[in-house]
């Protein structure tokens, strides 16, 4: 008997200790807004219930195991979802994360469908942290605040492994490999990138380069450079992109300020002005965006929003593809709430 309790003590500390070296995390957001949105040339104003419209709904699981002397396993899986109709994002299940990886004093390695080095940069330098301007009614999704107006390239990539420094006072990088899987040519559907961050204080400063090939090695290359600045009474920022492909389909260059003011503890107002210039058209080739936000938190994890913006359009561009054609003007309105768990 005695030994029995000794081996109960015994198996009961060790997985105790266990426990306490790894954990996972079930987390996510819930955000739905009504909203009000046209994408012109007389197509009419839809109305429409949209899920994640100032962060995208999810739902997702991330953990760590302690290895020791530092070095961590660590896992995530984001599924998207829809919450006004419960369909996945994308038609997948982990359709935002599905990565695994090391974490040491050498930085951080993932491997799998993961951010991109431009989504860290997007989320730093976008006042409305990638959500609330760039949707359409009518549309598939949000499309990402004002860098989803600016810039072409990608969020996430699939089959790819990536580095991400440890900070070094104040200054980070993060460097990305996506795999084509084409048989004969490792140049089709690969993905590179690189990102550089310093961040001291009230201030942020960013640049990436990324380019991402098509299946004929047609490449997007995208350059990207933004910083802010936080004075206290407002938080200023600007953003600059750049994006061409090889066989000259695309040639644009964006300009962004935006500003975001606290007003009160619990409340935030948040605009910004962005200009779009397509580069391949001679004249009327300017898209430009204007957006205004405001954000009142209920608790730690809850707030409500409200936002405006609108998208005039020269005769030879669509900013973002948000109009129904070139020349036209978008707008869209949303109300909503944002809970994260």
């Amino acid at each position: 008997m005695k030994k029995s309790l000794i081996a109960l003590a015994a198996m009961a500390a060790v997985a105790g200790s266990a426990q306490a070296q790894s954990s996972v995390t079930i987390y996510g957001i819930a955000d739905m807004a009504v909203q009000a949105g046209n994408r012109g040339a007389g197509s009419g104003t839809k109305y429409a219930l949209d899920s994640g419209e100032q962060g995208g709904s999810r739902l997702g699981f991330k953990g760590t195991e302690d290895l020791g002397s530092g070095l961590k396993a660590i896992f995530a899986l984001e599924a998207g979802i829809y919450m006004d109709s419960g369909a996945s994002q994308g038609g997948l299940t982990f359709g935002r994360q599905s990565w695994v990886g090391l974490q040491g004093d050498f930085g951080t390695v993932k491997m799998g469908r993961q951010y991109t080095p431009q989504f860290y940069f997007f989320d730093a330098v976008d006042p409305f942290d990638l959500g609330f301007t760039s949707g359409v009614a009518g549309g598939s999704t949000s499309t990402g605040g004002v860098f989803g107006f600016l810039s072409a390239s990608s969020w996430r990539v699939n089959n790819s492994v990536s580095y991400q420094s440890n900070d070094m006072s104040g200054f980070s990088t993060m460097a990305l490999y996506g795999f084509g899987e084409v048989a004969g040519n490792t140049s089709a559907n690969r993905s590179v990138g690189i990102n550089g961050q310093y961040a001291a204080g009230p201030l942020y400063v960013g640049a990436v380069y990324y380019k991402q090939n098509d299946a004929a090695s047609n490449g997007l290359k995208s350059v990207l450079l933004g910083a802010t600045y936080d004075f206290g009474v407002a938080k200023g920022a600007f953003g600059y992109s750049k994006d061409t492909t090889d066989n000259n389909t695309l040639d644009q260059k964006g300009y962004m300020l935006g500003v975001t003011v606290p007003v009160t503890a619990a409340d935030n107002i948040l605009a910004t002005a962005a200009r779009l210039q397509n580069n391949l058209a001679s004249g009327a080739n300017n898209s430009t965006q204007l957006a205004v936000g405001f954000t009142h938190s209920l608790s730690k994890r809850t707030n409500l929003y409200g936002s405006y913006s609108r998208v005039r359009n020269d005769a030879n561009i669509n900013g973002g593809g948000l109009a129904v054609a070139n020349g036209a003007t978008a707008s869209l309105a949303n109300v909503g709430i944002h809970h994260a768990f």
